[in-house]
């Protein structure tokens, strides 16, 4: 009897999507047709408010500490937990959505409106949540500092791909500058009054790429000049380069920080410059995905028909604010199939999903994730081991 109504529930939540489905499409292609900017996502947190409004949710923006997210709340009134539905709405600069984050967001709003169908039966919360700049600029990262994920018991977010799948890798990435402070000489005349910012520089590319074979998968550090001083005649007194440190554990990528910036420490106390750095971005750590709750959606994933693949290098592995949420709530980042064989940040996938295959994914990731929180819903068992299973990865890596 229990799990018929688990299934009668499941049922409501899809057929509520499939009610609204013109609607959540609708969304998508604003969105796609007009591509905002990380923090300038006007438009689209007043199209993601409007809809979420229409839906009975109580909406307010600018929460976090960014004027252009979104928070919709439906209160059952009822004990239970508070389920968490994230969406993206920002573009690639330069590309559109060749990201995909159009869908996403359309997505979360109908997750969050198939689920609302049962929740006054089920209990508990529903937290829709736009979040910009994910594109750079760290929005969930402040969104998190800000306390937006208060209170949730888990967060979900789905991404649009070229293949579904639950599991996920991600780097943990540091963006730093370094600059280096000589001083300044007529490098043919009088070069021995000079202090040469550039050698350093020089110095510390040799250094980094010497440890390449060191550290091989366990870590990255990539690096451009970014001031190499202004002309040739002159020895320059400032110099300056960009690096990103990445690794797949965020306990080592801050070691390899950490060493970074003690290799610069050291080579301006060598050659006498002065050493300064700054970071560029807002770190974004790797993905802890639950995996109670992915053992959960993929099954919802195969009962919609569903193929799902292994995550793969191949379809490449960036890095995503998501990561800083997953090591502070129970919850995860998956994939739903959007564009098939085609890579994103490509303008062969912001073309797809603009169209019928990412019309499609809208519908088969807001059923999945709201069928994913009924499971949790209906069962407080499945809710305990979550949150056992948050615990013991805190325990792992931290």
């Amino acid at each position: 009897m229990e799990e018929n109504k688990v299934m009668e529930n499941k049922k409501k939540v899809q057929d509520r999507v499939d009610e609204i489905l013109p609607e959540l499409i609708a969304l998508a292609d604003k969105l796609w047709q007009h591509p905002e900017y990380s923090f300038h996502e006007y438009q689209a947190c007043k199209w993601m408010s409007e809809l979420l409004g229409s839906y009975g949710f109580t909406v307010e923006t600018g929460v976090g500490g960014i004027e252009t997210s979104v928070r919709a709340v439906y209160d059952s009134k009822k004990p239970g937990p508070n389920i968490g539905i994230l969406g993206e709405f920002d573009a690639v600069p330069g590309m559109g959505h060749s990201c995909g984050h159009n869908l996403m967001c359309a997505m979360a709003v109908g997750a969050g409106a198939g689920l609302k169908a049962v929740m006054d039966d089920l209990g508990g919360k529903i937290t829709v949540l736009g979040t910009p700049a994910e594109e750079g600029g760290g929005g969930k990262v402040i969104m998190l500092e800000n306390g937006a994920f208060d209170g949730l018991d888990v967060a979900m977010l789905l991404h649009s791909s070229s293949e579904t799948c639950v599991n996920d890798i991600s780097y943990s990435r540091t963006d730093v500058r370094v600059h280096f402070y000589g001083k300044k000489a007529h490098a043919a005349t009088w070069p021995e009054e000079g202090i040469n910012a550039l050698n350093p520089i020089i110095d510390l590319f040799t250094i980094v790429n010497s440890m390449r074979l060191e550290l091989g998968e366990r870590g990255k550090i990539l690096g451009i000049i970014r001031d190499g001083g202004t002309d040739a005649i002159y020895i320059p007194d400032h110099c300056s380069a960009e690096f990103t440190v990445r690794s797949f554990d965020m306990k080592f990528k801050w070691e390899l920080y950490h060493r970074l910036i003690k290799i610069c420490e050291h080579l301006a106390e060598i050659t006498g410059t002065r050493f300064e750095h700054e970071f560029t971005d807002l770190s974004y750590e790797d993905i802890r995905n639950n995996p109670v709750i992915e053992d959960l959606l993929g099954k919802n994933f195969e009962a919609l028909g569903e193929t799902l693949c292994p995550r793969k290098k191949e379809q490449g592995i960036g890095c995503t604010d998501m990561g800083n949420v997953t090591h502070a709530v129970p919850g995860l980042q998956s994939y739903v199939l959007a564009a098939p064989g085609m890579r994103v940040h490509t303008p062969e996938f912001e073309e797809a999903v603009g169209g019928p295959t990412g019309h499609h994914a809208v519908a088969v990731g807001a059923k999945a994730m709201a069928m994913t929180a009924v499971d949790l819903l209906e069962n407080p068992e499945l809710l305990k081991a979550v949150k056992q299973a948050f615990q013991e990865m805190k325990a792992q890596y931290e």
